[in-house]
């Protein structure tokens, strides 16, 4: 495979140009009228549409065959979720979750294909609602099997005999061999990816769902395989990030989690360092390859993880399982979710075949509350209600809504290939998850730290200030206060530099805040995360001055990074201090509370 020939046709791809077919079948839906109709069947109707007028495009080169046609868009574009953009009344919005941004569990896909999974969803299929709903899948399911078949014939007029058989078996039945598990996985992402729209739709524990048709002895010819699966994945959407100008299409920016190695999935071994080997050789971002270590892994694996760290750079990314695993069954993953835990997207823990909610928190306004609370006389009721607040403004994120199937029948393809949709016969949107996640969180964490070794430092140690005068000082933006605002940013102790002094506050915002969300009760995992990707630039510009001498409108702290040009003592310094936030949640707060309900 000529790979510097296809990496060069994807840094040449035209950014401004979108997936023309599929916002051209929407365009002729709409205007027959197809968006006034109820949500499942304007989403079959939608897809099967789109799918039915996809042509089937095949470079001379491709291994693995399916992509979208792209062109200029002469239609009217509205943002989707997630930062993509689709044609305006997109039929196939979502209504009441992210688009995108799932663990998708491909095993079942490559066991049973399509109308395995339809049968076993069929026997499920009780009520009225559910027979609607089995009616529904089935017949996007067969859309896709008419997609498959016209790209199985295009294959064999180009002479690409081995993807022709393949494609006449997946994605409807189940795979035979490595190559066609492959193809059945790339065909449904790409469906799922650019003809439903959505970003983030994780290969999650891929490997483990290959392994059955892995063979060791074909291990060249199936890293060729692998090699053309990792480039194809770089067609999706485009290479342009978040923060700048990319296609105009739903799954803009994607980012494709494949979560490798770990506790669990040592017999996958030859498998992850034959996708490390293909990885390195393709040297493109995606899929982001999330890499587990542990406590007396295989130092071959290790070796590769190091290897492939300083070769790809930040498409790899290291998780460690001795913490991961224990802290989720503290949270209430039973062992065996929690042993498969993998990830969506930037900061979802998750476990195979599912979605979490999350929520961004403005950690630092619930401080700025309590602060101008004028019943608060010391530090002892300023944490006492830092606590009280976080606790009330978390219960008021509950995750993703759902909808009573009676109610309102909702349909999704992608629930075929999450947990507990098919087992309930009912789709993500109609609580189809077998247990739900809700992430939250929590921003500016060091603005929070600073903050309050500032009130310590200045109200109650030096007794600069009184509390009320302090309090006077930051509602006025520091103005007038050069000196002061000086003092504080130069002279107080900061968040980041191996400070004992700051960094207590840290590790017990940290502990206030992660118990807050631990404490949340109902049937849904609440998880503590202390994360802001970029919200914290949108939070800052909407907060008042905070008493570790940040002005209005200025950003946040960042992830669990100290506030801007606030560490001065190198990186050994802030890693310490990033160490003194929670790393597990506190085991006798959790022993006695009840776990989740599984839905």
């Amino acid at each position: 495979m000529d790979i510097r020939r296809f990496r060069q046709m994807i840094f040449d791809k035209d950014e401004s140009k979108g997936y023309i077919e599929r916002e051209a079948a929407i365009d002729a839906f709409l205007r027959e009228g197809g968006g006034a109709l109820p949500q499942a069947e304007r989403y079959t109707r939608a897809l099967i549409r789109i799918l039915d007028s996809l042509s089937t495009p095949i470079d001379e080169g491709d291994l693995l065959v399916g992509r979208m046609v792209e062109g200029a868009l002469p239609y009217e574009m509205e943002p989707v979720p997630a930062g993509g953009k689709s044609h305006r009344d997109n039929p196939l919005k979502v209504t009441g979750r992210s688009a995108g941004h799932q663990s998708l569990n491909y095993a079942p896909l490559l066991e049973k294909g399509l109308l395995g999974i339809w049968e076993e969803l069929n026997k499920n299929a009780q009520t009225p609602a559910q027979k609607r709903y089995a009616v529904y899948i089935r017949e996007i399911i067969e859309a896709v099997g008419r997609f498959a078949a016209r790209y199985a014939s295009a294959a064999e007029r180009m002479g690409k005999s081995r993807a022709a058989e393949a494609l006449r078996q997946v994605p409807l039945h189940p795979a035979r061999d490595f190559f066609s598990a492959v193809q059945s996985v790339w065909l449904m992402e790409l469906i799922l990816s650019c003809a439903v729209g959505g970003r983030d739709f994780a290969y999650s524990r891929l490997d483990l769902a290959l392994l059955p048709f892995f063979d060791p002895d074909e291990a060249d010819d199936e890293k060729e395989i692998l090699i053309a699966f990792l480039l194809k994945s770089n067609e999706i959407g485009g290479l342009g990030s978040e923060l700048d100008v990319h296609m105009p299409v739903p799954c803009a920016a994607t980012n494709i989690y494949l979560m490798l190695g770990g506790r669990g999935a040592e017999d996958a071994l030859p498998l992850d360092l034959l996708f490390l080997e293909a990885a390195q050789q393709v040297e493109l971002p995606q899929p982001v390859l999330a890499l587990r270590q542990s406590a007396g892994a295989d130092p071959a694996w290790l070796t590769a993880c190091a290897h492939a760290a300083q070769r790809l750079h930040g498409q790899v990314s290291l998780y460690n399982d001795d913490a991961l695993i224990p802290n989720l069954q503290a949270l209430g993953f039973t062992p065996e979710q929690a042993l498969s835990y993998t990830m969506s997207g930037c900061n979802r823990a998750e476990y195979v075949g599912h979605q979490s909610s999350d929520a961004f928190h403005n950690c630092a306004a619930w401080l700025l509350e309590v602060f101008y609370d004028e019943s608060v006389t010391t530090m002892e009721e300023l944490l006492a209600a830092f606590s009280k607040v976080a606790r009330r403004e978390l219960q008021r994120y509950v995750g993703n809504p759902r909808v009573d199937a009676a109610a309102e029948l909702r349909v999704n393809l992608e629930s075929l290939l999450l947990t507990g949709c098919v087992e309930k016969c009912r789709d993500i949107e109609n609580g189809g998850l077998a247990i739900e996640t809700v992430v939250h969180n929590l921003c500016g964490v060091a603005t929070v730290a600073d903050s309050l070794a500032a009130i310590e430092t200045l109200v109650f140690e030096d007794k600069r200030l009184s509390l009320d005068q302090y309090r006077a000082v930051v509602r006025g933006n520091f103005e007038g206060q050069t000196a002061l605002l000086l003092h504080i940013k130069n002279r107080l102790p900061k968040y980041g530099n191996d400070d004992e002094r700051a960094d207590k506050w840290a590790k017990i915002a940290g502990r206030i805040l992660a118990e807050a969300c631990i404490a949340q009760s109902g049937e849904r995992i609440h998880i503590p995360s202390f994360y802001s990707l970029y919200f914290h630039q949108h939070q800052g510009a909407e907060t008042g001055a905070t008493p570790d001498g940040r002005l209005a409108g200025e950003p946040l702290s960042e992830n669990q990074s100290p506030v801007y040009g606030c560490d001065r003592e190198g990186p050994t310094a802030l890693l310490h201090s990033v160490s003194a936030l929670p790393q597990a949640p506190d085991r006798g707060r959790t022993a006695g509370r009840a776990g989740p309900r599984v839905l």
